[in-house]
């Protein structure tokens, strides 16, 4: 073959490359990735029109309107989602004026939906509503406001069909409902850009995620303004994943987007695992449990959405923790491609301008807000595995209280696994601490655990931060950025009693010295007022999953309320980057060959949180 020949072979090969890139990316400068270009490209819709006519859309639409036609403004959930009692409740709120307060405007009724009516959870009953849930039957319902993006709560006594109380969520999510989930997979299936991209007709059984909140940058989808979640479709033997956003708000695909998977070998199927989830719902979702162990005596219960809480801790008989969990993991995806990107050119959708926004590195950035919940009433993906566990400390100098959150399917791609661990010292010290066992959905994935951490003297507290030689008092609400101090330095942070300046703790953020091989937290750290909606009982998603510097804690500053003396709350946001290089994985899995000849899972997990050391002990 000549030189010539060759030549044109590869000018042809470059230029059907970029004429592929080109479609998809008009642009003046072409970059081609001839093997990653999956990867690298984000799909907006081309049409509208197809979703109206799927059918669930339509049959869901007609019902809407229905509704408001008869004057309910609540669109009920149909009873094949409800048992006898969640019946009864959905009856009375679809009267109750509480319920109904936020549904009309001018006159006019707002589109809202009944999202799901559950057995109470512990975790959601403030302490009137427990005392009262303890003797009867109590039910938790949840409806949302498309129009406000906001959710309400209502606790509901059903043996004397009395609402026990009401709460309001602005700029809140709840778990959606079966109804919501089956209309998302029908979109997702129905979108021409999915079929386009996977090369063929999907079917629903190849689809997961389909009921988790899911955000893109710059997007209607930005921010969770709009109810979105994010089917995804994992291509094993391609290592990506591509990942259909859905927004039920407007009934649309939003955008999809490409993603890689990391290198595996974990294969299509896995043995079932049991969840116990009857034992565990009756044993640790719907009832607290009191641990008492070397000093220590501990309520913990398991929550609809905010993982392993512990409550009401006591240390030799005095109270140091009111509440103490992680109510979300803010999961991002990056993906390189965006310096190929044409910006000279707008896009819209249905009127909305939509960007390609850079992340950090000239990145794309996707991703999730994951919700760790109760096995059964809640539609969270990542459940708890098996119950509660205690433990003793690798360092025989305490113990720990670990719960195991995982997918299903884990260690497959899209599929992941966190433990919640609270850790207890003999010296009456204490660590939150948050564990990621991977997988995840790519290979450049940001994580984020969310810690609220309430701290419990029996009096109001004050907190101080080190500056310099010199402790700084924080009498406003405020958030930073933790430093970076060098091992055995001075602790950064401390929190004491308003009355006894001796009586607290110092906080000591991980820098990889605790032994568990960590990269240290690369947190911030926030302190706010008490408010009982801010956290106290089970929170809504938090924020948003993608924009970095925000953690969703800043939506509780922007009043910079008092706290000193005030009884108050910190939130403490770890960021982990995954790692998937060989020899160097870290927030990662995979399914390897053992020596054995059969397949093991191997984890490499990132383990993140701060330690509570009591005053006076750093000088023992």
């Amino acid at each position: 073959m000549t030189k010539e020949i060759k030549l044109s072979i590869w000018i042809i090969i470059i230029g059907v490359g970029a004429i592929a890139l080109y479609w998809f990316f008009p642009q003046d400068n072409e970059q081609v990735s001839i093997d990653k270009s999956n990867s690298e490209r984000i799909i907006l819709p081309s049409e509208d029109t197809v979703y109206k006519e799927v059918p669930s859309v339509k049959e869901y639409l007609a019902s809407v309107r229905a509704s408001i036609r008869k004057g309910q403004p609540v669109l009920p959930l149909p009873e094949s989602e409800l048992d006898a009692y969640a019946q009864k409740v959905q009856a009375l709120l679809l009267h109750h004026a509480g319920f109904l307060k936020d549904t009309v405007i001018n006159g006019r009724y707002l589109h809202n939906d009944m999202m799901r009516i559950v057995p109470a959870l512990v975790g959601s009953l403030d302490e009137s509503s427990k005392a009262i849930c303890s003797r009867h039957r109590c039910y938790q319902a949840e409806k949302y406001n498309f129009v406000t993006n906001a959710t309400t709560r209502a606790i509901v006594d059903v043996d004397s069909m009395k609402v026990l109380s009401i709460q309001y969520y602005p700029n809140m999510q709840p778990d959606i409902s079966l109804r919501l989930t089956h209309i998302a997979q029908d979109i997702a299936l129905a979108a021409p850009e999915v079929k386009r991209e996977l090369g063929y007709t999907p079917s629903k059984k190849e689809m997961t995620m389909a009921n988790v909140r899911g955000t893109m940058k710059e997007s209607p989808c930005e921010n969770t303004t709009h109810l979105c979640v994010a089917p995804t479709f994992a291509d094993h033997q391609k290592e990506e994943a591509l990942w259909a956003v859905v927004d039920l708000t407007e009934l649309r695909l939003a955008a999809a987007k490409w993603a890689g998977l990391g290198k595996t070998t974990t294969p299509a199927c896995i043995s079932e695992r049991s969840l116990q989830n009857r034992y565990i719902m009756e044993n640790f979702c719907q009832k607290d449990t009191v641990l008492k162990r070397n000093g220590w005596e501990i309520t913990y219960r398991l929550t609809g959405s905010d993982g392993l809480e512990i409550r009401h801790v006591r240390f030799k008989g005095k109270e140091v923790i009111r509440s103490a969990k992680i109510v979300d993991w803010h999961v991002s995806y990056q993906e390189k491609g965006a310096s190929a990107l044409d910006e000279t050119t707008e896009s819209y959708i249905e009127g909305r301008r939509v960007e390609f926004v850079r992340g950090e590195g000239e990145r794309f950035l996707f991703g999730y807000n994951d919700a760790m919940g109760c096995p059964m009433f809640s539609t969270s993906v990542v459940l708890p595995f098996n119950a509660p566990q205690v433990k003793n400390l690798h360092s025989a100098d305490g113990f720990m209280l670990t719960q195991d959150y995982r997918n299903p399917k884990w260690p497959m791609a899209c599929n992941y696994r966190y433990e919640n661990r609270f850790e207890f010292y003999n010296d009456g010290s204490f660590r939150i601490v948050g564990v990621n066992k991977g997988r995840g959905c790519g290979d450049h994935a940001i994580y984020r655990p969310v810690m609220r951490i309430d701290l419990s003297f029996d009096t109001k507290e004050r907190f101080y931060a080190k500056d310099g030689k010199n402790w700084q008092l924080w009498e406003r609400e405020q958030g930073e950025q933790v430093p970076v101090m060098p091992l055995n330095a001075p602790f950064p942070y401390k929190v004491v009693s308003s009355k006894e300046q001796n009586r607290g703790y110092y906080i000591e953020p991980n820098y990889g010295q605790f032994h568990d091989q960590s990269r240290g937290d690369h947190a911030r750290i926030y302190v706010t007022r008490f408010h009982e909606n801010e956290g106290d009982r089970d929170l809504l998603t938090l924020g948003s999953c993608c924009i970095l510097n925000e953690d969703g804690v800043e939506n509780y500053l922007k009043d910079a309320e008092r706290i000193k003396d005030q009884d108050i709350v910190i939130w403490y946001v770890p960021r982990i980057e995954n790692d998937t290089r060989k020899g160097h994985e870290y927030c990662w899995a995979d399914t390897v060959i053992g020596d054995d000849g059969n397949l093991h899972v191997q984890v490499w997990p990132c383990t993140v949180g701060p330690k509570f050391v009591p005053i006076g002990e750093e000088e023992k």
